[in-house]
C-alpha cells in the first residue's frame, strides 16, 4: 500500500529488538486496519540481532511503511524518539511489538485526538492467558489485578499507568521535547506522561482500545527479576521527580499475618540487593508452584514480586542500562522448552 498524499493522518511508532517472532502478529493485525485516511508505520529497530528487518520488508507492499534502525541496541527510549522522528503523522501512536491491536485501532485514536486536542490517549493491557504453572497459579490472577487499577486509577493520576499503548497529536509531543527520556529503559512512558502532565495535558484512559498484550512473563524466573528492575525505575523517577511521589507512611498491620508478610518483605529487600538472587528464587517457585495448592503458590510468587519491587526501590542501581540484558534473559528462558515459545 502506498499513499500518494503529503498528508498522513497517523503514524504508528512500534519499537523492537529481536522482534523477529512478536513482529508478525502485530504486522498482520495493521494490515487489517479500517483507517481509510492515510496513514503510516514506522519500524524502530534497536539493534541488529536477528532477521526483523527481512521479515519487515515483507509487509511493504501492504502497509507504508517506514524503518529505522539502530546497528546496536541503545535502548527504547532512544529507539522511539528515533521513531517518532521519522513519524509524518498528525497523530503519533506508540504500539510495542508485543501487542495486537483490534482493526479500528488507529482510527479510533484519531477520533479521539481530534475531539480532545493536547491529550495523551492510553489503552490498558489485556493479557492472553499462559499456559504454564505459573501463568495459571498467578499471571492471570495478578494480570486481571492490574487491568482493575488500570481503570480505578483517579484521573489526575492516569499518568502512571502510561506504558506501550499511549499516543499523542503532533503539538503535544513537540510539548514533550526532547520526547522519551533516553537514560531511562524502564518506565519512559509514564515519565514523558507525567512531564506533560504538569504542563497541563490530560491522560484520557479509552476502554474501547484495551489491546491485547502478547508479552506477559510466563515463568516465576521472569517476573520476579522483572519486579526488582520495575522498583529500580521507580527509583530513578522519585529522583527526577521527588514532587510526584508521596512519602511513605509507616503502616499498622492489620494482623499477625499481615505483620509477618510485612516484616519478611523489609528483611529479604533489604538482605538482597540485585536482580540475580530473584530469579534464582524465581526458578525455585517454577519447580514448587507444579506440585503446590494454587493458593499457596499463588502467595509464594506475590511475596516474591513484592520483594523484589521493594528490594530495586531500594538498592536499585542509578544507571537504568546495567539492567536491560533482563529481556534477553527472559527470552532465552522461555524459549529453552518449545512449551514456552512466545504466542505469535
Amino acid at each position: 500500500m502506498v499513499w500518494l498524499m503529503a498528508h498522513l493522518a497517523a503514524s504508528v511508532i512500534v519499537p523492537t529488538y529481536g522482534g523477529l517472532r512478536r513482529l508478525p502478529a502485530l504486522l498482520d493485525a495493521l494490515t487489517e486496519q479500517d483507517m481509510s485516511e492515510p496513514w503510516e508505520v514506522v519500524i524502530s529497530i534497536d539493534g541488529i540481532v536477528d532477521e526483523t528487518k527481512a521479515l519487515v520488508e515483507q509487509y511493504r507492499s501492504r502497509l507504508h511503511l517506514i524503518v529505522v534502525e539502530s546497528a546496536s541496541s541503545t535502548g527504547v527510549s532512544a529507539a522511539l524518539n528515533r521513531g517518532f522522528a521519522a513519524a509524518s503523522g498528525e497523530v503519533l501512536i506508540r504500539c510495542d511489538d508485543d501487542l495486537t491491536p483490534r482493526p479500528f485501532m488507529v482510527r479510533r485514536h484519531v477520533e479521539l485526538h481530534r475531539q480532545r486536542p493536547r491529550t495523551i490517549v492510553n489503552a490498558a493491557y489485556r493479557d492472553i492467558a499462559v499456559p504454564t504453572p505459573f501463568g495459571r497459579v498467578y499471571g492471570s490472577r495478578a494480570a486481571a489485578a492490574r487491568r482493575q487499577q488500570w481503570y480505578g486509577r483517579p484521573a489526575p493520576e492516569r499518568w502512571i499507568d502510561c506504558a506501550g499503548h499511549i499516543s499523542v497529536d503532533r503539538a503535544t509531543w513537540e510539548l514533550a521535547a526532547p520526547g522519551f527520556d533516553e537514560s531511562i529503559p524502564y518506565g519512559e512512558d509514564s515519565e514523558m506522561a507525567y512531564r506533560l502532565v504538569k504542563r497541563g495535558i490530560a491522560v484520557h484512559l479509552a476502554p474501547e482500545l484495551e489491546i491485547e498484550h502478547r508479552g506477559a512473563p510466563r515463568l516465576a524466573a521472569n517476573r520476579v527479576p522483572r519486579a526488582f528492575n520495575a522498583g529500580a525505575g521507580s527509583r530513578v523517577f522519585a529522583l527526577r521527580h521527588p514532587e510526584a511521589v508521596p512519602p511513605e507512611l509507616p503502616l499498622r498491620p492489620s494482623s499477625f499475618r499481615a505483620a509477618v508478610w510485612s516484616w519478611s518483605i523489609r528483611v529479604v529487600s533489604r538482605a538482597l540487593r540485585t536482580p540475580r538472587p530473584f530469579a534464582l528464587i524465581g526458578r525455585a517457585f517454577d519447580v514448587c508452584v507444579p506440585v503446590l495448592p494454587a493458593a499457596v503458590g499463588y502467595r509464594l510468587v506475590a511475596w516474591a514480586v513484592e520483594c523484589a519491587g521493594a528490594s530495586g526501590r531500594q538498592h536499585g542501581p542509578d544507571d537504568l542500562f546495567s539492567l536491560t540484558g533482563q529481556k534477553s534473559r527472559e527470552l532465552e528462558a522461555e524459549t529453552a522448552d518449545g512449551r514456552f515459545a512466545p504466542p505469535r
